[in-house]
């Protein structure tokens, strides 16, 4: 019997793969962690990744549903807050910083600079749709389980988004711009000071309500006695510790926002960024133009930015350039009708989610909301006397 005789039919060989879903799922993982690591996420098809771990389309589909699952699916392994990194916390908030603060260095200091997250992480930089990824990924992987530790309410809510910023800062310091001298101290030394920040960060029964007294301060001619345990601490303390909670609560709610509108945008095809150019545009009323530098004047969006996102605007047919009559070297870009239309469906869709949520508070907390928001806009408009 030769070989080709001695080879089972094609058949029995498919079949035969077919018993080992596991093996194939972990085959389509390496390969898709390979492929995003080297071409990005947008360089990357199911087709390519299917070809790379030697199943079907069709197969990775069934497993991961869609080309973003199968990155979540990659990107969040041992990821973010893991049940490892709770289990070493004991789920309790007193054991989290050190927990969190010897995963998170022991993970980047053995990541690749070309893992997938590493490369989701630069691309969001400058990248709309990646950012909007990014986020979502840190809502379901850091605030999901740290929100499981230390609760739901507004405080723990504005702790949950300063845990993130340090976790972050240090990443982006550290391992993927490299600075120094975060880049050069040795893990050893960081970590202790890394779980003492967010020692503070978590709060909690360790963490006390008033200042210790500081032997450096001058003594009073007449000292005030020392405050009994239930007493309220010094001026200065609940104030900066309220600042702090206030405006982390404003950033948090500020970023939740814009993922929120950010997923209304891209329903309809578009970034935020780009969507902020056409609402610029709408806003300005008949007959809906403005130049490029009034759009970045007004924060539409960032100056370098612009030109790209016009070019991609004027091929999807939402705004045309228009040279000014009186000098032509004015050009002036143009809502189209198809572009209002765009923005009024989403302004719409917006507004439904936004009454959403705020359905959600009592009417004399809405009013509350809006006094208190208002005073603090005016508080921000006033020029101050620094510098």
């Amino acid at each position: 019997m030769d070989a080709e005789q001695e080879k089972p039919p094609e058949n029995e060989r498919r079949r035969g793969r077919a018993h080992d879903p596991e093996g194939h799922r972990r085959a389509v993982l390496e390969a898709a962690r390979r492929l995003f690591a080297a071409h990005g996420y947008q360089g990357v098809s199911i087709r390519a990744i299917a070809a790379e771990s030697g199943v079907t389309p069709g197969l990775v589909m069934a497993y991961f549903g869609s080309k973003d699952g199968l990155f979540r699916a990659v990107v969040g392994e041992g990821t973010g807050v893991t049940a490892h990194v709770l289990d070493e916390a004991g789920n309790d908030p007193a054991g989290l910083p050190q927990a969190l603060a010897h995963s998170y260095l022991d993970r980047w200091d053995r990541l690749s600079a070309q893992d997938p997250l590493a490369a989701l992480i630069r691309s969001a930089l400058n990248h709309p749709p990646s950012a909007e990824q990014l986020a979502e990924l840190l809502e379901r992987l850091v605030t999901g389980p740290l929100t499981g530790v230390l609760g739901e309410s507004q405080e723990a809510r504005a702790r949950i988004g300063l845990i993130r910023s340090i976790l972050f800062g240090v990443i982006m310091e550290r391992y993927l711009f490299a600075h120094e001298p975060a880049r050069s101290v040795p893990t050893a030394e960081l970590e202790p000071l890394l779980t003492a920040v967010l020692t503070a960060a978590v709060g909690g029964p360790e963490a006390p309500t008033a200042p210790a007294p500081a032997p450096a301060r001058a003594p009073t001619p007449t000292p005030a006695p020392a405050p009994a345990p239930e007493s309220t601490p010094p001026d200065y303390a609940p104030a900066t510790d309220a600042d702090t909670r206030v405006f982390a609560a404003l950033t948090d709610c500020a970023a939740r926002y814009r993922v929120l509108i950010g997923r209304v945008v891209k329903r309809h095809g578009i970034g935020l960024a780009a969507f902020e150019v056409l609402a610029e545009l709408r806003r300005a009323g008949a007959p809906y133009r403005r130049t490029m530098s009034e759009l970045a004047a007004a924060g539409a969006v960032r100056a370098g930015g612009m030109t790209q996102h016009a070019d991609r605007l004027a091929g999807a047919g939402l705004i045309e350039r228009e040279r000014d009559d009186r000098d032509r070297r004015v050009v002036w870009l143009r809502l189209t009708p198809a572009g209002r239309d765009l923005v009024d469906r989403v302004a719409e869709e917006r507004r439904a989610g936004e009454r959403e949520l705020l359905d959600r508070l009592r009417p004399d907390e809405r009013r509350r909301l809006d006094v208190l928001l208002g005073a603090l806009g005016r508080t921000l408009a006033e020029p101050t006397d620094a510098g």
